[in-house]
């Protein structure tokens, strides 16, 4: 039974986060039954359909741009209470270790199954790790570049809070966003988008320095997301001292028609956009990406503002989930890959089962490294 929140803790934001998390990986599974199939994606199903496009294309845009706002609203709290010398020793173990090994050790395996799942004769796995994986055209992060990129963000907090502490320091009175500071923003992550896609298409993906995995175009709306979680905690949004709260009403009559002219026009992009269709689509994009972050802030902070053993248990294990997800979906997904089901049954019955084995495996992870002694 959820109870209230009387505390300061903002159980929505973990709530949030959770929630999140869990559709990364109804995400991840729908990019495999996705028609025309995907010629990168890992593994591909028999049975695939157009109708998961509308999905992928809208749920694509805002699920990372809300992990690296939690993330950056969480930052300046932790790094001002422990300094900057324990702040980055916990990284270490907590963001860079999981990053390093989760490249290394289990992105090769996950790309493998590109070649294991489309091959009655993939080459061998020692073979492949040693002489394709790190080639160029094969090299990438896996789910991996997001730790990796959160990792180089904090670098940059870490810097400023030892070059400029008082840029970082709390506001002495919340001050909640106005409707020009969200405007502008949104032509911040607009310029950010659309400039990369004057050189390079909107979805490729960069990995040829090895030591980090981005894609061009969204590059700067993660980071600008994540400099817009240090100043939401800056200036107090969710404190108790603020009165901020956000008007659901307001972000869904933005939300609902973002969501539509963003679809169609997503959907209805030339394959090769003139500067004009890349414009609108840089625009459409973040004003999509803005009102339906929003709108989440403002459902989980009305409704789920509180906890529960279910909310709970998944907010502490959501990190771990994160982490293994793609070591479940992706053997469940080539187990039923050549199953002859209706494709909508087909994606529901490998959502749930993957959700239901990640939520455990994360379960199981958190509780055996509580049970480890943390380092000094």
């Amino acid at each position: 039974m959820p109870h209230a929140n009387p505390s300061r803790r903002l159980y929505f934001l973990d709530n949030l986060r959770a929630a999140v998390i869990l559709l990364v990986i109804v995400f991840h599974i729908a990019l495999g039954y996705m028609a025309p199939p995907l010629a990168w994606w890992y593994v591909v199903d028999s049975q695939t359909s157009a109708a998961f496009i509308p999905f992928i294309v809208t749920v694509d845009v805002f699920i990372m741009p809300v992990m690296f706002w939690i993330a950056g609203y969480f930052t300046l709290p932790v790094l001002q209470r422990k300094g900057i010398g324990s702040f980055f020793r916990d990284k270490l173990y907590r963001i860079a270790l999981p990053w390093v090994g989760g490249v290394l050790v289990l992105a090769p395996a996950i790309t493998y199954m590109i070649w294991f799942s489309r091959s009655d004769t993939p080459p061998p796995y020692l073979y492949f790790w040693q002489n394709l994986f790190f080639t160029p055209q094969v090299f990438n992060h896996a789910h991996f570049w997001f730790l990796g990129l959160l990792l180089y963000f904090y670098f940059f907090v870490g810097l400023l809070q030892a070059l400029r502490p008082n840029w970082l320091q709390k506001a002495a009175t919340p001050v909640p966003p106005s409707a020009s500071f969200f405007c502008c923003f949104t032509l911040l992550c607009s310029a950010a988008f659309f400039t990369p896609t004057l050189f390079l298409p909107a979805d490729t993906w960069f990995s040829k320095l090895y030591i980090v995995s981005f894609q061009p175009a969204r590059l700067g709306i993660c980071f600008l997301y994540f400099l817009l979680g240090l100043h939401g905690w800056r200036h107090s949004w969710f404190a108790p001292a603020s009165a901020y709260r956000p008007s659901l009403r307001n972000w869904l009559l933005l939300a609902v028609p973002a969501t539509l002219l963003f679809t169609l026009y997503r959907l209805g992009l030339p394959a090769a956009p003139t500067v004009l269709f890349k414009a609108g689509h840089a625009l459409l994009h973040s004003i999509f990406c803005l009102s339906l972050f929003m709108t989440l802030l403002c459902l989980f902070q009305r409704y789920l503002n509180s906890s529960s053993v279910i909310w709970r248990n998944l907010a502490a294990s959501s990190y771990a989930i994160y982490i293994l997800h793609q070591l479940i979906v992706l053997p469940v997904a080539y187990t039923v890959q050549k199953w002859n089901f209706p494709v909508l049954p087909k994606y529901l019955l490998v959502c749930a089962v993957c959700l239901l084995l990640c939520c455990a495996a994360g379960y199981a992870a958190t509780r055996l490294l509580a049970r480890l002694p943390k380092p000094n």
